[in-house]
């Protein structure tokens, strides 16, 4: 039997994402990618608080249910993920660094980030003139642009360029620019409920907020992470220090739902963890032990492509970011500014982590000597392997090696993704050459 080449483009491109949103949010779980005939036009949907509530609920699921496409082209191109026999010839093009414009996996993140884009902005633009409460339209709007900078932000890892906004003929600018939108959002997100009591958002919480997700942690470490990778890196520590690490905050797949990542590997077993996850750790390191089984999940397959430990349930939680990417955010702006002992403390906190309360890893590493972190060139390196084994799998991998690239000899197989040849298609002006 032939094999599936994944040729085929999976999402509308920007000029057609309008028809798309006829929305259909009946239930809590609603996908916003199709038009379902019996559901409500979106002129109901927005002008009615009960319509607006179950859209926001939405937003949330249809960002859960996109979590692989966001994480599948940075886990590929680097050392986190391999690809079994099964496998899609679009996922062994990122493996190999040849993938096809027209490739699924090229144009699937662009068109499912702009949906969520999309879906934002109409919450934005009504939820205020609609919803009762201010607790309500404060969580809803914050809400609404956290997804949106988290989608845009995670679609500035995969392309060079890209338009900040869904609108038909947007124009395509330099990723840094729209991350600059993306840190925008969040500021205005982290505005919207600073003024706003946990009690003034209680309804917001029970009626709208994900069970899992903790709104104000969230908005400040997504800030943390964003200005980070645009250098800001008095920015950057200020929105960590603010992050309460003893939370967590993610994604639930309650049945009927299933972990997207759980659905390509477990499933379809397209794709599991690399070998190397264990092989180019330390000795000691018990993280790839969490992250991944050490037993190959098909015999021969490429690279020992191993089972996932976290994620192999079908219900498993995904976390929005882990609690030790802030120590190691705030480390790094420490070494950056000159203060070694400070950055020693924190690195050598997540590396001494022996147990946790929480569900994150631990690596139960000793602690590094002054000596052994004694320039910014080796805290660095040190930073650079502590979030390998600290934040796999969180989509981070593939910026780490392009923004750290003199402390590694890695390379990803592709520095970004070609630009989608379903825009290229509509829009003649967006750099397909």
């Amino acid at each position: 039997m032939k094999k599936p080449t994944d040729r085929r483009p999976h999402g509308a491109p920007l000029a057609r994402l309008g028809a798309a949103l006829l929305v259909a949010a009946t239930a809590a779980a609603c996908s916003l990618d199709k038009t379902n005939p019996n559901a409500p036009s979106e002129e109901q949907v927005i002008t009615s608080a009960d319509g607006i509530i179950t859209l926001a609920v939405g937003l949330q699921a249809q960002y859960a249910d996109n979590l692989n496409l966001f994480l599948r082209a940075p886990s590929l191109v680097t050392d986190e993920w391999g690809t079994r026999p099964v496998a899609l010839a679009a996922d062994q093009s990122l493996v190999t660094g040849n993938p096809d414009p027209t490739f699924g996996v090229v144009s699937d993140p662009f068109s499912a980030g702009y949906r969520i884009a999309r879906t934002a902005d109409i919450l934005v633009a009504n939820a205020n003139g609609v919803l009762p409460t201010a607790g309500l339209k404060a969580g809803v709007t914050s809400l609404a642009k956290l997804f949106k900078a988290m989608a845009l932000g995670n679609m500035t890892l995969q392309y060079q360029a890209l338009p900040a906004n869904a609108g038909v003929g947007a124009l395509p600018l330099p990723r840094a620019q729209v991350q600059d939108t993306v840190i925008a959002l969040l500021e205005s997100a982290r505005a919207d409920i600073q003024g706003v009591s946990d009690a003034d958002l209680a309804g917001f919480r029970s009626r709208v907020l994900g069970s899992g997700i903790d709104l104000r942690n969230t908005i400040d470490a997504m800030l943390a992470r964003y200005y980070l990778f645009r250098g800001r890196y008095a920015d950057a520590f200020t929105a960590a220090q603010r992050v309460n690490l003893g939370v967590l905050s993610q994604l639930t797949f309650p049945n009927p739902g299933i972990n997207p990542i759980n659905n390509y590997s477990a499933v379809s077993r397209y794709t599991g963890a690399r070998k190397v996850l264990f092989t180019e750790a330390e000795a000691a390191d018990k993280r790839p032990a969490y992250w991944a089984l050490r037993t190959a999940g098909v015999p021969g397959a490429p690279d020992s492509v191993y089972d996932f430990r976290k994620y192999g349930g079908r219900n498993d939680a995904y976390p929005l970011y882990l609690p030790d990417e802030m120590r190691l955010i705030m480390a790094e702006v420490y070494a950056r500014q000159g203060n070694f002992p400070a950055a020693r403390t924190l690195i050598n906190a997540v590396r001494t982590q022996a147990t946790a309360s929480l569900d994150e890893p631990a690596a139960g590493l000793p602690a590094l000597s002054d000596a052994e972190l004694a320039t910014e060139a080796q805290i660095l390196t040190q930073i650079l392997y502590e979030r390998r084994f600290e934040l796999y799998a969180q989509g981070l991998r593939w910026e780490d090696l392009r923004r750290l690239r003199p402390y590694t000899p890695k390379r990803p197989t592709i520095e970004f993704l070609p630009y989608p040849q379903t825009e290229c298609d509509v829009n003649p002006a967006e750099p397909c050459g």
